[in-house]
């Protein structure tokens, strides 16, 4: 019975990869058909119920928060001008150092003044828009709140905003000053900026008191963030959401409007896949448990292989499948590879982490910052093929993932 059932759900998660893998349905539908089926096949088999569903939800209800008010807040600091704002002054000191915004609010941003600039200085600067999203996925690293795989595993994990930025921002810093040289050697012909050309990062602000009161909202954000380590009782999906509502109130944007414009299909995906992942490492079900067991067997001798593992795999898994499932399943694999190699299990998701960002790089449907950049050329009438691509940019997420195994290493003996 206990086989037949463990066969039967790993034939319906590998329906979900594969659908995922195709692309050919939106990710949400995808997810929600396999939340359909796990719960449906469950009560067949009576080893999971709604109410079993509805629990995976709760568990998981201050990420689902995080990830939500995180949205909002972003789309209404976003329409006070404040992202613009910054983009432009950045812009404004030098456009490559603008790649390293870190979050797809911002490429989209960067990438539009971009094209504005390519106009403006006569040049072609089509490479640039594709540095700038490798760049994206590459800050996205960041902070807790730069991309969601590290939201979900900050959630998982009790992993403060402090902490994250502590071991994060000297690795980014560290990926940016690899980086810089081939990107720069590209570009050394170019020249960016011409005398008289003005940009002025307050033509994008139309009412300075509420991008004054943005500026207010998001600071006051950020700290209440800092200071969840000293009060971990403060739950930080509760400080996303208490800023969003903030900024519903103060921005003088129809809510109705700001709603339109949230990725609620994400939300859904978030949601459906946390409920199957929940069925998939239910004890009476045991497909996730049985994997784990299984690498557990590899990796008793070298127990230390895991850290790198994970960090490969969820990288090169990252390049051609969302990264929010292959996160959401590693977390469950990760935390039975801790308990039965005796591994740490905050750098196990640290690697984890590495890989879900920086692997997105590898291929030009990876991330949705590197999808937005090949459309933008796409209507400059440039088309990237799949292999173009990897010729092209494969060798920079190579050298991130390499310099990701170092500073994994780093983190174990320290």
């Amino acid at each position: 019975m206990v086989a037949t059932v463990t066969v039967i759900f790993s034939l319906i998660f590998t329906l979900i990869i594969l659908l995922l893998v195709a692309g050919r349905y939106h990710r949400s539908v995808v997810a929600m058909l396999g939340a359909l089926l796990v719960i449906a096949f469950g009560g067949i088999y009576n080893v999971f119920f709604p109410s079993d569903a509805l629990t995976c939800i709760i568990d998981n209800a201050d990420t689902i928060l995080l990830v939500i008010g995180s949205m909002i807040l972003c789309e209404a600091l976003g329409r006070s001008g404040l992202f613009q704002f910054i983009g432009l002054s950045m812009v404004s000191n030098t456009v490559v150092l603008s790649a390293f915004l870190n979050n797809i609010t911002a490429m989209l941003i960067i990438g539009a003044l971009t094209l504005s600039l390519e106009r403006k200085l006569e040049l072609d600067l089509s490479e640039l828009i594709v540095y700038e999203a490798i760049f994206t996925n590459v800050g996205g690293l960041m902070l807790m709140i730069s991309s969601i795989p590290n939201l979900i595993v900050a959630g998982e994990y009790k992993i403060g905003f402090s902490r994250f930025a502590t071991i994060c921002i000297p690795f980014v810093l560290l990926l940016m000053v690899a980086s810089l040289y081939p990107v720069l050697k590209k570009f050394k012909s170019i020249q960016l900026f011409r005398e008289g050309l003005e940009l002025d990062p307050w033509s994008v602000v139309k009412d300075k008191r509420i991008f004054y009161r943005a500026s207010l909202i998001f600071i006051i954000v950020m700290i209440l963030f800092i200071l969840h380590d000293l009060f971990p009782q403060i739950q930080l999906g509760l400080i996303a959401m208490a800023g969003a509502v903030a900024m519903l109130i103060l921005s003088g944007e129809d809510p109705e409007s700001i709603f339109s414009d949230i990725d609620w299909g994400t939300i859904f995906f978030l949601v459906s896949f946390f409920v199957i992942i929940g069925a998939m490492n239910d004890p009476q079900v045991g497909v996730l448990t049985s994997f784990a067991n299984s690498l557990s067997n590899v990796f008793v001798a070298v127990p230390g292989l895991a850290y790198f593992l994970n960090l490969w795999v969820s990288g090169v898994a990252s390049a051609f499948i969302d990264n929010i499932p292959i996160t959401i399943t590693l977390i469950p694999i990760v935390n039975s590879l801790s308990q039965s190699l005796g591994l740490n299990r905050e750098i196990l998701a640290w690697s984890m982490v590495f890989g879900a960002n920086l692997g997105g790089n590898f291929t030009p449907i990876g991330s949705p910052s590197i999808i937005i950049a090949v459309g933008m050329l796409k209507k400059k009438g440039i088309n990237i093929s799949f292999h173009e691509w990897i010729k092209k940019y494969g060798i920079l997420p190579c050298i991130h993932l390499l310099l990701a195994t170092l500073y994994t290493i780093l983190l174990v003996v320290i």
